[in-house]
């Protein structure tokens, strides 16, 4: 049975989660490799992801967006 979550039920997972997240963090949350994560970055589909200097980061709301659609 597939039900759709409510946005209170979706808030609250998400606020367990935070809002700026590391690579691993972001694979983690869409359940993808890290390095399928890189792949997609590099293709152009997220982006939330942000460099400042070496590091990239993603921001977490703009993410789950790009993934859903």
């Amino acid at each position: 049975m597939n039900r759709k979550l409510s946005i209170p039920e979706i808030e609250t997972a998400l606020a367990a989660i935070p809002a700026i997240m590391t690579p691993d963090e972001a694979a983690a949350l869409l359940r993808l490799k890290v390095s399928t994560l890189y792949r997609h970055v590099s293709e152009g589909r997220y982006g939330s992801a942000v460099r400042r200097g070496k590091p990239l980061r993603f921001w977490r709301d703009r993410l789950v967006q790009e993934f859903m659609q």
